[in-house]
């Protein structure tokens, strides 16, 4: 039996779309955004702090050829540099996010030969590149040095293979991500604490971060930006990088891994990395359907980054999870799916939630390590994510204070100054926000209920009914009198609201409401007015599909789910159809094909249409949820849950949450 780790390929989604030609309903969707999966291959552990990897300047995760790619951008992948160009090795990198203004790419490291630094430090090319979970690999085509990558939860781990005596390492402290004008470094401090191991304190993007480098029989020597390795003899030469903000003992915990050989430190990654796959199998219809699965597995498992007890941010609660660098995509799909199966790490994101707004009153829908983020005005982006993310947990089993979550809630809701406008009027500066808001306000009404704040619940099922005011009865949907940071008022109007009878009233009943879908998404073209499905380019309408549930199309939803999985989601580089966010794109994949899918914020999942035979959840509470499809075709004719007929296409997570197996049994022509 193969190993999972080995249908993981980790360069996926790491370059230009390169997609089959759509075709059907696909053929009519429209992609606004990069057309980049933007993901890193450098060594990762799961949900691990430290990463690293090539370095060559690439937007947005450092890596690569291609510049910035974020919003309605060119046709067109822009192209900055020569394929292949490497100028060294960075550790912490973002994954698959557009333009989050943190981009990290810290302490580059730089082998060369010879005494001109300034030479040393030009760019290479790069030749014999290969990684796996765990691991990546490059030889400096011109320099002759390989370098290769590991890591463990306190150090990232570099062997170099120097083909002759006399190289150096140079490791650049002030580095601080690939726009460096946006925050450059606001100063450094660099210590040689003995010949071989240096100290340094750099603060990029606000935080001081703490580094220890350690290369066992170098000379270390200062210079203005870092340090530089001396005297390194011919063949291998290895070094330690460890970091923290909080201080130089936590950055030294791995100095000590210089002792273990390297190659049993990234067996030991990626072992880890076969235990965190293992948490959903499957049994697929080929071996490509299983290389793209656990790529796009892998892919959702990088982010977010446990620095559990090495908090920036805050020194009264152990926990903190970082990197939620783009939760406007991660709430729907991948918070959703790591709450349903890794319990430790869903329990300290509740915590580091309701630590951040107990030090600083407010709930973050964007934390990363950067002193910054909390007071940045990043309101065009969504509203009350924490909300979902909070009520999700709790539908899970997640283990919670409630008392501290309804906390966290009044103060994110009771105050004059929040939502000021939205309580007032009925709508939000953007409408799109009316959307978040109420059902935002509806989860904090569960959460409030489950906590016996009858105050607070009833305040939030009030805000929750204000959502209408943005709507627009004549065309059934938002109003296009707002501002859309993404898309048109088309992709936000078929959101998975708590409130759908209403929402299906104000677009005529179930018959408008599909006419309205069928336009968005192709099937009637005849409307020239209507916007178009971003075909899981982008995170505004991803989950869009599901809302012809509602309107009694299920075969509808078939066709646009298959049509998804067939056309938008391929191997390799260019595999997957944009930015993958933090995983909120990979996990989307996940879903879809494994065939339920999420309401964020709601006791809620949809069935669609399996493209997996089986899929088993090994779930966070111990239990197993399988979902298995019999027969064939795209069209589910019936649904079983626990051996008993399902009435409607839904179902509740809490079920889910019960364990047992979804049967799915298929027909290759429509059931409604």
């Amino acid at each position: 039996m193969n190993k999972l780790t080995s249908y993981v390929d980790v360069f996926y989604g790491c370059g230009a779309i390169d997609l089959p030609t759509p075709q059907g309903v696909a053929a009519e969707w429209e992609f606004i955004k990069g057309r980049v999966g933007n993901t890193s291959p450098a060594a990762f552990l799961p949900f691990g702090r430290i990463s690293a990897g090539a370095y060559s300047g690439g937007y947005s995760s450092g890596y690569g050829n291609i510049g910035m790619n974020s919003g309605a951008g060119p046709v067109k992948v822009p192209i900055i540099m020569e394929e292949g160009t490497i100028r060294g090795f960075a550790h912490l990198h973002d994954s698959g996010t557009g333009a989050i203004r943190t981009y990290y790419n810290y302490a580059v490291t730089v082998p060369f030969f010879g005494d001109d630094l300034e030479k040393g430090l030009e760019p290479d090319m790069m030749q014999d590149e290969s990684g796996r979970p765990g691991y990546y690999a490059v030889t400096m085509r011109e320099r002759g040095i390989r370098g290769e990558m590991t890591v463990t939860p306190w150090a990232a781990h570099h062997r170099y293979t120097f083909p002759k005596a006399g190289g150096s390492i140079a490791v650049d402290f002030t580095h601080d991500g690939v726009i460096p004008a946006i925050t450059p470094c606001g100063g450094m401090e660099c210590e040689i604490i003995e010949e071989d191991t240096v100290r340094c304190k750099a603060i990029l993007h606000g935080v001081e971060i703490k580094f220890q480098v350690r290369c066992p029989g170098s000379k270390a020597k200062k210079w203005d930006n870092g340090c530089i390795f001396t005297d390194l003899p011919a063949g291998q030469v290895r070094m330690a990088l460890g970091l923290s903000p909080r201080s130089f003992e936590t950055a030294a915990k791995g100095m000590d891994e210089l002792n273990q050989d390297f190659d049993l430190l990234a067996q030991q990654a990626e072992d880890a990395w076969e235990k965190a796959l293992s948490y959903v199998e499957i049994e697929a219809n080929n071996e490509r359907e299983k290389r793209i699965f656990y790529s796009n597995y892998y892919h959702t498992l990088v982010k977010p980054s446990d620095w559990t007890g090495d908090s920036c941010w805050y020194d009264d609660e152990e926990a903190c999870i970082l990197d939620l660098a783009t939760l406007w995509d991660q709430y729907k799909t991948q918070t959703p799916l790591l709450m349903s199966l890794y319990p430790e790490l869903s329990e300290r994101l509740v915590r580091t939630i309701t630590a951040i707004s107990r030090n600083y009153g407010v709930l973050p829908h964007c934390l990363m390590l950067n002193k910054h983020e909390i007071t940045q005005d990043l309101s065009t982006q969504a509203s009350m994510l924490s909300e979902f993310v909070l009520v999700d947990a709790y539908y899970r089993g997640v283990k919670m204070d409630l008392g501290e979550v309804n906390r966290a809630l009044r103060r994110d809701i009771l105050p004059d100054d929040k939502l000021t406008q939205y309580k007032q009027t009925g709508l939000c500066q953007m409408y799109a926000h009316n959307v978040d808001v109420a059902d935002g306000c509806n989860a904090a009404a569960e959460l409030a209920k489950a906590a016996g704040d009858e105050e607070l619940e009833k305040v939030c099922r009030e805000l929750a009914k204000k959502w209408t005011a943005a709507f627009d009865r004549k065309t059934g949907l938002l109003s296009n009198e707002g501002f859309f940071y993404e898309g048109n008022n088309w992709n936000y109007s078929f959101r998975l609201m708590h409130d759908m009878d209403t929402r299906l009233d104000i677009a005529g009943g179930k018959e408008g409401y599909a006419k309205l879908l069928d336009q968005f998404f192709g099937f009637d073209t005849t409307n020239p007015e209507a916007g178009k499905f971003e075909g899981f380019n982008n995170e505004t309408d991803m989950e869009t599909p599901y809302s012809y549930y509602y309107a009694d199309r299920h075969d509808r939803l078939c066709e646009v789910i298959h049509a998804g999985c067939e056309y938008m989601f391929t191997e390799g580089r260019g595999g997957l159809p944009g930015n993958n966010d933090s995983g909120g794109l990979s996990s989307l994949y996940m879903w879809n094909v494994m065939g339920i899918f999420p309401a964020s914020g709601q006791n809620l999942m949809y069935i669609g249409t399996p493209r997996l035979q089986k899929a088993v959840m090994h779930l966070a509470n111990g239990k197993d949820f399988t979902v298995r499809r019999v027969g064939e075709g795209i069209y589910v004719k019936k649904a079983l849950l626990h051996g008993k007929v399902l009435s409607t296409m839904a179902f509740a997570v809490t079920e889910m949450m019960q364990g047992g197996e979804l049967v799915l049994e298929m027909s290759k022509e429509p059931c409604n």
